[in-house]
């Protein structure tokens, strides 16, 4: 740079915006005056030295600029130079420009051999004194940071030799410098000049909002806000930010801010590409590496990714760490933001962008770093074929399963297949994808399990955990026309399997509004494999038949040798459904756990919500209230996250609202019955469930035509799919119950003898004993106590869950009264009642067991007390703790006109007007 080199003029231009290096007059006023002041006196003032410091960008070089423009229009010799990073080695290379202008006066020749330079110990220091006797100079250095330390001690030397001279030294630089002591202070410490040393500072949002209000009009303080966010008090920027706003014709108001911020990327990242073309082309190289990793890699690694191996790491680094849209790492490495990477990758060739990435994945691979960040790189990649790559991607995507990011999970999948280069690991890869689409776009996830069912190359295994899959995600009618034609080309273990999962989708084969397939070959008598063995037995008990061989069978099926690997869902929930209508809740549960913690990723996402809803109805058969409700709570959150929750919605409804009966909480019951579902629930194989529950609502309501509606529709919906078995849901014995209240007393034995026939040919003891109870309720009077009798020697064989509370209640309340009746057994089951009741206080089992204590124990003599039936004073008992008549007559399963009719006679005999009185008699016995 020459003594007479022209004005700067704009450095860098983007389209129609342009900015300047030089800040506008009104800006850093106080150090344009100190600067100015300096060169103003130097006639008079002697030697001085002004070092001008900051962060990069903020105007130093400009100030340096300014005192060379006013020395020049003053008539005084300008001598300039600029350091850079690529000369930072080069001995005197500063010198050599500064020297320059008095070299081609003095001798004609464009410079000074470097060999006659540097033979002096400090190269023309003499004759720069001696002009500077006859000729007032200013030596102008910008990028001072860069200065190499010869030219920096002969800078020194310089400052040391100028007493009295009117010299004038003027550097300016980064306040962060290679040099250990940093450059500013090394020369400050030269003694002899009068030395003034000035740091910037980010201007301040004073002088920020007076630079909005020039260029774009007055702004609100939101907006000035969000400018001092973008520009951080960068002059360069905020002058550059604000021109590219004002040309937009925008008001600087809160209300434009994302146009804002949209103009401050591309602002900051022209200035960032501008600063990083001053250090040079392997800087440039250096930034676009750090990219793409540098928040991954050391430093020098990135440097060596760059290919930048004749650059000073230490001092490039540290011209970064200084630069706009770089920051330093509290770990020491260096990362360029977000927003503006894409700026920085925009020139180069997409080939050179994939290379890029690929060098830096594999080198982050090797540091250690996330899977996440080095899929990341992965995915802007080509394809390598790399076992590691191809490792990475699926723990990747494994990961982003785990937090539910099903999005980035398929991009990540379908990437890894691009990579897999053995076809049946890409169809593996394809079933993880399929499993991903299926929670997120169950259409698409349908299209490739269809897909993947159909490829006759596909694994055996692929295609069929693709169908449990497809059935799992709700995929039923597709999964079963596919296996429907690739079962005719199937064979062997593969061909039973596959059977198995066309019944397991339909085990019946009947209901309404089901799309016809191609004629498919029934299930063998003799299952040839375990998934035949779970499905056959699911069959049988949906048609209540061979209690015996469906226990077997689903046993069979559930082996503890089998590999997690080797599950299948539909077959497992098949045998655990069937095993819960045997009774036998043990292994159900084995079989439940046991598919929940071999379950990963997607499938697991897929399943877990039925899983979670048949382990709830277990909880609910074995009178474990608690569990069973926050099974269902569990299930009801997981399904709801599924592209498909409809279908699965009526069972957890339905069972939620027993389980809230079961506890008392009969308000809660009441509105998940009125709660408004989708109309597409009543296609769900679940639906009848729900019904069910309503018309035990409105059974415990008092509303008995409507609880018939409700479970004959119930009803309906089971025989049309010829679910037979009573142990699903008893909709007869709850329909013979309504019945009896409302006086169809014909329709209700009709009813309960069905039920009981079917419980019988079914043979489990938790069926048999329900039915025989309802047969018990409706017969009337005659032969009850033989009837509870037998109900009672049913249930001990099932779980002592609801039913086993209610047969136990009931077989308590008969022994206690009837003629016949054995008052040590009734007093045996009350207190083994009263046992089961106690954790559900609320309960309307509970509330019957102290009704029934109430009336065995009569602690208390009360007048007329001893003259009422034990059914009189079960009923006085909850009529007394504020029940009403309607809660009366749910808890005893008799009908309101009854419970009328009971309470007048205790009336009567207790001589009271009500239920004041008998509320004051209750409290007394009960010692309150």
């Amino acid at each position: 740079m020459t003594a007479e080199s022209p004005s700067p003029q704009p450095l860098y231009r983007d389209g129609a915006a342009a900015f300047t290096a030089d800040p506008p007059p009104y800006v850093r006023t106080r150090e344009r005056a100190k600067v100015a002041a300096v060169v103003d006196g130097l006639d008079t003032s002697g030697p001085a030295l002004v070092t001008v410091s900051g962060r990069s960008g903020f105007d130093q070089s400009a100030l340096v600029r300014l005192a060379a423009h006013r020395a020049r229009a003053a008539g005084r010799r300008v001598l300039r130079a600029r350091a850079a990073l690529s000369e930072s080695d080069l001995p005197y290379g500063v010198v050599t420009q500064l020297l320059e202008p008095l070299e081609v006066r003095a001798t004609g020749t464009s410079a000074t051999r470097p060999g006659h330079v540097r033979s002096e110990p400090f190269p023309g220091l003499t004759g720069l004194l001696r002009s500077a006797l006859e000729r007032p100079t200013v030596l102008a250095v910008e990028d001072a940071h860069w200065l190499d330390r010869e030219s920096l001690h002969w800078l020194q030397a310089l400052l040391r030799r100028c007493a009295g001279l009117p010299l004038a030294v003027v550097c300016g630089g980064d306040d962060a410098t290679a040099a250990d002591q940093g450059w500013s202070g090394e020369l400050g410490s030269a003694p002899g000049p009068v030395a003034h040393h000035l740091t910037l500072a980010p201007l301040p949002p004073d002088e920020i909002a007076a630079e909005i209000a020039r260029v774009c009009g007055p702004a609100d303080d939101a907006f000035t806000a969000e400018v001092l966010g973008i520009s951080g008090g960068h002059p360069a920027v905020l002058h550059d930010l604000l021109r590219r706003f004002a040309d937009l014709g925008r008001r600087p108001a809160a209300g434009h801010a994302p146009v804002l911020h949209a103009i401050g990327s591309a602002v900051l990242g022209d200035h960032l590409m501008r600063a990083v073309r001053g250090l040079g082309g392997e800087a440039g190289e250096v930034l676009r590496a750090l990219a793409v990793c540098g928040e991954l890699l050391d430093f020098h690694v990135v440097c060596a990714l760059a290919r930048a191996g004749s650059v000073n790491e230490r001092r490039l680094r540290t011209a970064l760490a200084q630069t706009v849209g770089i920051r330093a790492l509290p770990n020491g490495r260096l990362s360029v933001e977000p927003a503006l990477r894409a700026r920085v990758l925009e020139e180069m060739t997409a080939d050179d962008r994939t290379v890029l990435h690929i060098s830096a994945a594999e080198l982050a691979h090797r540091a250690g770093a996330e899977d996440r960040a080095v899929a990341d790189l992965l995915l802007a990649a080509r394809p390598t074929g790399s076992a590691w790559a191809i490792r990475t991607l699926r723990r990747d995507a494994d990961h982003a399963v785990r937090e539910g990011e099903h999005d980035r999970a398929a991009v990540l999948l379908t990437r890894a297949a691009e990579e897999e280069r053995d076809p049946a690991e890409r169809a593996r890869l394809g079933l993880e994808l399929a499993a991903v689409r299926l929670v997120t776009d169950p259409p698409a996830g349908d299209l490739r399990i269809e897909r993947l069912i159909r490829t006759p190359d596909n694994p055996a295994a692929v295609r069929l955990h693709a169908a449990d899959l497809g059935i799992t995600g709700g995929g039923t009618e597709v999964v079963r026309r596919s296996l429907a034609d690739v079962l005719t080309v199937a064979d062997g273990t593969e061909q039973d399997d596959l059977l198995a999962l066309f019944w397991a989708a339909h085990p019946t084969g009947q209901g309404h509004g089901m799309p016809s397939v191609p004629a498919v070959t029934a299930l063998p008598q003799r299952p040839a494999s375990r998934a035949q063995a779970a499905v056959r037995a699911w069959q049988l008990a949906l048609h209540g038949e061979k209690l015996h061989q469906v226990r077997s069978l689903a046993q069979a099926a559930l082996p503890h040798d089998q590999r997690p690997d080797d599950l299948l869902i539909q077959p497992t929930l098949a045998a655990c459904r069937a095993l819960c209508l045997t009774d036998s809740l043990d292994d159900a549960e084995f079989g439940l756990n046991r598919l929940l913690g071999a379950l990963g990723g997607s499938r697991l996402r897929l399943a877990r919500p039925e899983i979670l809803a048949l382990r709830g109805e277990l909880n609910l058969r074995r009178g474990r209230l608690v569990q069973a409700g926050q099974d269902l709570e569990a299930a009801e959150r997981g399904a709801r996250r599924l592209g498909r929750s409809a279908a699965l919605l009526p069972h957890l409804y339905g069972m939620r609202i027993i389980v809230d009966l079961e506890s008392g909480r009969e308000d809660a019951a009441r509105e998940g019955a009125a709660t408004a579902l989708p109309p597409a629930v009543e296609d769900s194989e679940h639906w009848p469930r729900l019904l069910f529950a309503r018309g035990v609502v409105a059974l415990r309501d008092g509303n008995p035509a409507q609880a018939i509606d409700q479970l004959r529709e119930c009803g309906r919906v089971l025989l049309s799919r010829h679910h037979l078995n009573p142990a699903l849901v008893p909709w007869r014995s709850l329909t013979a119950l309504a019945c009896h209240t409302m006086g169809e007393p014909a329709e209700a034995r009709r009813l309960s003898a069905q039920e009981v026939a079917l419980a019988r040919r079914w043979g489990a003891g938790s069926a048999l004993a329900w039915a025989k109870l309802a047969a018990v309720l409706v017969a009337g009077r005659e032969d009850r106590l033989t009837g509870i009798r037998s109900a009672m020697g049913a249930v001990r064989s099932g779980p002592t869950g609801p039913k086993y509370a209610r047969v136990l209640a009931q077989y308590t309340a008969l022994e206690m009264t009837e003629s016949g009746g054995d008052r040590r057994s009734a007093a045996l089951s009350l207190a083994e009642l009263c046992a089961l009741t106690a954790a559900h206080p609320a309960a309307p089992m509970a509330v019957r067991a102290r009704a029934l204590a109430g009336a065995a124990t009569g602690t208390v003599s009360v007048p007329g007390w001893d003259a009422l039936s034990a059914a009189e004073q079960e009923s006085a008992l909850l009529a007394g703790r504020g029940r009403s008549n309607r809660d009366i007559a749910a808890l005893l399963q008799i009908s309101r006109r009854a419970v009328e009719l009971r309470l007048a006679r205790v009336y009567r005999k207790l001589r009271i007007d009500g239920r004041p009185e008998l509320r004051a008699i209750v409290r007394v016995m009960e010692g309150d």
